[in-house]
């Protein structure tokens, strides 16, 4: 592996759920970036190792000064529209502006690496049944997110082709953490559950909770990535999931919340939490991103729940 990729590494969206992680996981390698450019609409937490830059990557001259004021060695593009978005905001955010951001990469003499982060939402996978997929599995996406996300990556494959830009993509899986957005599960149960807690609610509202997951630990997913923006030019111009290879039970996650408040507390299924067309299982598999990086998933999901319910606790 060769670090110099790491030297100069400008993360977007970094004061987000991932990217937050992300630019903890890069200052806390054994040798660390020697600068982090972190670039974000919103204010993160102040760092002396950190310089953070305020900038919008809908703004296309703007994009092309970042790029020429910092000269990133890596770029790390986290910067997304949330799922359950609509379609025009999906390609506006996810689209559009990595377009902008990957004509300012290539017309760097020499273009910076570029992980390009998608989702499993690609797969799509027709309801009716289980499904374990690796990087090969046919993309049938079925929601604006997915569809924006799949233009995204094809877009960025082109710029690899064409472009001589040092691509690498990924395909997260369910990610869960600390920090995790509430109106994701399993964070949306255990706001729900602190919430019952602290006799501010009296019950817990779920949607369907048949079906199955593959979920990673946010900080596993930080440390991936961190890998293969460090590993050697094998890994430019390839997709990698990133899983556990695990699927978990949606109701298993909720009882688990349930205990980790040490009460009981009662459940209601909300008509209007259901989504029609649910995929009823799908697991990623993750063995080429292993191959390429010797990455494992460490920390196993009820300690993400663990962990996330920690962070609430002060709040119950």
């Amino acid at each position: 592996m060769t670090l110099s990729y790491l030297k100069r590494v400008l993360v977007t969206g970094a004061a987000g759920f991932v990217g937050s992680h992300l630019v903890r996981h890069l200052l806390n390698r054994p040798e660390p970036p020697e600068s982090i450019i972190a670039l974000d609409l919103r204010p993160g937490k102040s760092d002396p190792r950190v310089c953070w830059v305020k900038a919008d990557l809908a703004d296309t001259p703007q994009v092309h000064r970042t790029l020429v004021d910092y000269e990133p060695s890596a770029v790390a593009h986290l910067a997304a529209a949330p799922p359950r978005t609509d379609l025009k905001t999906c390609f506006e955010v996810n689209v559009r502006a990595c377009s902008n951001l990957l004509a300012a990469v290539a017309a760097r003499p020499r273009p910076p690496r570029m992980l390009i982060v998608g989702s499993a939402a690609q797969y799509g996978i027709d309801p009716g049944g289980c499904e374990v997929v690796d990087e090969s599995h046919p993309l049938n996406v079925t929601t604006p997110y997915g569809l924006s996300k799949t233009l995204q990556e094809s877009w960025a494959m082109l710029y690899a082709r064409d472009g001589g830009v040092p691509v690498i993509a990924v395909r997260p899986f369910n990610i869960l953490g600390p920090g995790q957005p509430s109106g994701l599960v399993p964070a949306a149960f255990l706001h729900q559950v602190a919430e019952v807690a602290a006799g501010r609610a009296a019950e817990v509202r779920v949607g369907n909770t048949s079906t199955l997951r593959d979920f990673t630990d946010v900080r596993d997913v930080a440390a991936a990535m961190a890998l293969l923006l460090a590993a050697d030019e094998k890994v430019d111009g390839e997709v990698f999931n990133i899983a556990s290879g695990e699927a978990v039970g949606i109701r298993e996650m909720l009882v688990e919340c349930i205990r980790l408040a040490g009460r009981d507390i009662p459940v209601r299924e909300d008509l209007a939490r259901l989504r029609p067309g649910d995929v009823p299982s799908i697991t990623g598999d993750a063995g080429k991103l292993r191959k390429a990086t010797g990455w494992q998933p460490r920390i196993p999901w009820r300690r993400s729940l663990a962990d996330m319910w920690d962070a609430l606790s002060p709040a119950v």
